[in-house]
């Protein structure tokens, strides 16, 4: 007879276990990766703000900017 925490311990192990990787059929990944696509936008041009901005800030500059812009200040080509 198996005690009572045993089972707990087996139910849990055999809850994590990976289940079988799912096989998709071309119309799905055709479907996926159309949709994909629709998702990217063409990178636009730099405005001249921008531009200004990234010639004259360092990359150590750039990475603190970016730091602050996580946490909500605006991007400072905007100001």
């Amino acid at each position: 007879m198996t005690p009572p925490i045993l089972s707990k311990r087996l139910a849990a192990l055999e809850a994590t276990q990976e289940t079988m990787p799912r096989h998709y059929t071309p119309d799905e990944i055709e479907a996926a990766r159309l949709r994909y696509e629709a998702l990217l936008e063409e990178p636009c041009e730099r405005t001249p703000q921008q531009a200004a901005y990234y010639a004259t800030r360092t990359l150590k500059e750039i990475a603190a900017d970016y730091d602050a812009m996580l946490r909500g200040t605006p991007a400072l080509w905007l100001l």
